[in-house]
């Protein structure tokens, strides 16, 4: 039976919003490639019982995986996720901004500031 090729072998990834959904598919899937990852996610209730269960999916591959909790709307958040990442395997070669960030809020209600908010939050 052929094995895919490990296309991420050595490389060092962070996910943010890495617990459900796409971030966990995205996750997933670059561990099958050999790729260390880091995940952000934002602690709440539910995280517990997602954690234990990509845990077990997760069981048996070899390359490495830590979690980083925290809202990843706040610019701390995310330079926690890189410096963890970073201290844990001395570098970082992908970052997969996943994390959804919306403010909800009638259309004609929306801050002005809104738009800086959105683009500020995806780069920092």
């Amino acid at each position: 039976m052929a094995t895919n090729p490990k296309l991420l072998q050595g490389k060092v990834a962070a996910i943010t919003g890495g617990l459900t959904g796409i971030g966990r598919a995205i996750a997933i899937g670059f561990m099958q490639h050999g790729c260390k990852v880091a995940i952000n996610h934002l602690d709440g209730p539910s995280d517990e019982q997602a954690l234990q269960s990509l845990h077990t999916e997760l069981r048996g591959f070899v390359p490495g995986f830590l979690t980083v909790s925290g809202d990843i709307s706040r610019p701390e958040s995310g330079k926690r996720l890189v410096e963890v990442t970073v201290r844990q395997w001395g570098r970082l070669d992908i970052l997969v901004s996943n994390a959804g960030i919306c403010q909800f809020a009638e259309f004609l209600r929306y801050a002005q500031n809104y738009s800086s908010f959105s683009l500020i939050s995806s780069f920092t």
